[in-house]
């Protein structure tokens, strides 16, 4: 990419700095402290004597010493006058400098030793380091001597680091850690240290022109909102650089930054950046490394600092320390002359590992482009039954304010009728087992029916493998005295809803409240009333199914803790039964136009709709879940129509996807 000469042009980034670390850190309290002359000429022009005490005990002086060292400000401590302005020195080029880089420390006097004249006061001397590692301490001793003017101290050096000699200045270098990444089932990189173009308006460079006017032409060259944009500039501070655009290097070709570079204030600043593989990809999967907020800093009792990242949702969050390591530092007493520097203490660099996570690029980038066209929130979320991990959690394209294929908590429909199915198995039914399926039902005072679309030649007498199939409503649904609503919410335990995902997982596995009682437990029988469910368990149902065992999702590749396990396990006999039903609906049931002959293992399959209230207006949620082999998913869509309508023929589509590879 060629770059004109002369521009605004600059590189960030670095692996080492000295005393000031490479993002801001609270305030330096040098501005507080002064210099040694002003401290003396305030002293002198008061007129008043610091320590007025000839007799006593020195439990005054001792209290004031502490709290000036604690604060970082020597105005209230008991120093001798001829003292005061080589302690002021002395304190800013130690303690002063280790406070800007460290934060403030924690000194307690741990022992008192003296008689009526001088006391030697012991001091525990406690530096945080940050990021949950072990503190640097030390511990010195403090002589205050009684004189005309009270009790005193000179405060020498060693009395505030022990080793340091007159005229010394302690350097705080810190050293940032390398990275982790988070990679896929392949070791491809998915989320970690990318390469990116910073493009905004440097408002301390613009030396003519207006800065909104700078803005806004920036923005329409790089296609964002220019007017939200020009707000932002505006309210920044008068020499800030504002960030209108962060570009990964290699879909830089994709924006005219020639042009850009011709709006007057712009600046362009290469970086390297904590990013997803491409915008976009598995967001609530992988999280985000963000930078941390006030709150933040506030909440992490000294871990966290200006400038410092964080971890937010899916990975980032579970594993942002393993991600990013601990910054290494090291403290070194520098002599004034002569000889040479003395490290004090040192923290070993950590770099930050790899993580390794379940999920597939390539089947997630296939479930994203069947999603590309959906007009309405949606989602497709893969698992592997043979171990629960998660391939693949694309989103659709519009709409979508969180994941909702993760976090989502909808009805799920008939889809549902796969648990209340198993709950049936496990009162001695069988799918040969005959139930009605009348046309409609009024149970417990409120009328239940079919879909509109169901062939009325199915309505009466049939086998539950056909009701399954068809997806009768009112063959389920009349069962409701036979299944109660304890037994319903232990099966739907059972193929992994309400279940603990694993570690790193951040989700909603479903909900099934076994307390349900009238019009509530009658709903839920086939998937609605108070029942809910992410797309992401429902998928996990049916890698239940194709199992034949409870089956928890996982992310990571190698799990550490132990799945969650049901009070009641999902048996293999159970399982085979459930696999024939699901089986009919491909075969001869709601999805047999759909889904033709595909190699390998039998296709499974079970739609869904689900309905819910829209502003006063009912609208219908689109469900498909599927299984063939070792592959499970399902199809979301939030505003559609029936399962076999619209979640469906996308299903088809990633089936044919996954086959074409």
């Amino acid at each position: 990419m060629t770059r004109r000469p002369g521009r605004h042009r600059s590189r960030t980034g670095t692996s080492e700095t000295s005393a000031r670390p490479t993002h801001p850190r609270r305030p330096s309290r040098r501005a507080v402290l002064g210099s040694g002359a002003l401290l003396a000429a305030a002293g002198a022009g008061t007129g008043i004597s610091w320590y007025r005490h000839k007799k006593g005990d020195a439990s005054s002086e001792t209290a004031s010493l502490l709290t000036a060292l604690r604060a970082g400000d020597l105005d209230g401590a008991p120093l001798d006058a001829s003292e005061r302005h080589s302690a002021a020195e002395r304190f800013a080029a130690t303690v002063g400098a280790l406070r800007e880089t460290l934060g403030e420390p924690t000194i307690e006097l741990t022992r008192q030793e003296g008689g009526a004249d001088q006391l030697s006061l012991h001091l525990a001397w406690s530096w945080g380091l940050g990021r949950g590692q072990a503190p640097w301490t030390y511990t010195t001793v403090v002589t205050l001597a009684r004189g005309d003017e009270g009790w005193v101290t000179t405060l020498p050096i060693e009395a505030l680091v022990p080793g340091a000699k007159e005229g010394d200045r302690l350097e705080v270098r810190t050293v940032q850690p390398a990275m982790g990444r988070i990679l896929d089932a392949r070791g491809l990189q998915v989320y970690g240290p990318t390469a990116v173009i910073d493009v905004g308006i440097d408002k301390g460079s613009l030396q003519h022109g207006d800065v909104g006017d700078s803005a806004v032409d920036l923005a329409r060259v790089l296609g964002i909102d220019p007017d939200a944009f020009r707000a932002r500039v505006e309210a920044s501070g008068p020499k800030a650089f504002v960030t209108a655009l962060r570009i990964r290097e290699e879909s830089a070709g994709d924006y005219n930054l020639d042009a850009a570079d011709d709006v007057p204030g712009c600046l362009q600043q290469d970086a390297v950046a904590a990013l997803a593989v491409e915008k976009g990809f598995a967001p609530g999967v992988l999280g985000s490394l963000r930078e941390a907020t006030a709150e933040d800093i506030e909440d992490s009792d000294g871990q966290l600092a200006a400038g410092d990242l964080v971890g937010s949702g899916g990975i980032c969050a579970a594993f942002g320390t393993t991600l990013l390591g601990t910054p290494g530092r090291t403290i070194t007493r520098v002599p004034a002359r002569g000889s040479s520097s003395e490290e004090l203490h040192r923290l070993p660099v950590v770099d930050g590992e790899d993580v390794l996570i379940t999920l597939d690029s390539g089947l997630q980038r296939m479930a994203t482009s069947v999603l590309a066209d959906a007009e309405a929130p949606s989602s497709i979320c893969v698992v592997r039954p043979s171990d629960g991990g998660l391939l693949a959690a694309a989103l659709g394209p519009t709409g979508q304010e969180y994941p909702i294929g993760l976090v989502g908590q909808y009805a799920p429909g008939s889809t549902f009728k796969t648990i209340t199915a198993l709950s049936m198995l496990r009162l001695g039914d069988t799918p040969d087992t005959v139930v009605e399926c009348p046309a409609k039902a009024t149970i417990e005072g409120r009328s239940f029916k079919n879909a509109d679309r169901m062939d009325p030649a199915h309505f009466g007498p049939m086998p539950l493998k056909d009701a399954i199939a068809h997806s009768c409503n009112t063959a389920l649904l009349l069962e409701h005295d036979r299944v109660s609503q304890e037994l319903l919410a232990d099966s739907a335990a059972s193929l992994g809803i309400g279940l603990k995902a694993g570690v790193g997982l951040d989700c909603f596995m479903g909900s099934v409240d076994p307390a349900d009682t009238g019009t509530e437990h009658v709903a839920a029988m086939m998937g609605q009333g108070r029942v809910l469910a992410s797309p992401l368990v429902m998928a996990d149902v049916m890698a239940s199914v194709m199992a034949g065992r409870t089956v928890t999702p996982q992310i990571l590749i190698n799990p550490t803790e132990p799945a969650d396990e049901p009070g009641s396990p999902l048996t293999r006999e159970e399982a085979e039964c459930l696999r024939g039903m699901l089986r009919g609906v491909v075969t001869y049931g709601g999805l047999s136009s759909l889904f033709g002959d595909y190699p390998g293992a039998p296709v499974h399959a079970k739609t869904g709709t689900a309905q819910w209230v829209d502003g006063g207006e009912i609208r219908l949620h689109s469900w498909v879940i599927v299984g063939q082999g070792d592959l499970a998913f399902s199809v979301f869509v939030e505003t559609g129509d029936y399962g076999s309508r619209t979640a469906a023929p996308l299903a088809k589509r990633f089936l044919d996807a996954v086959h074409s590879e």
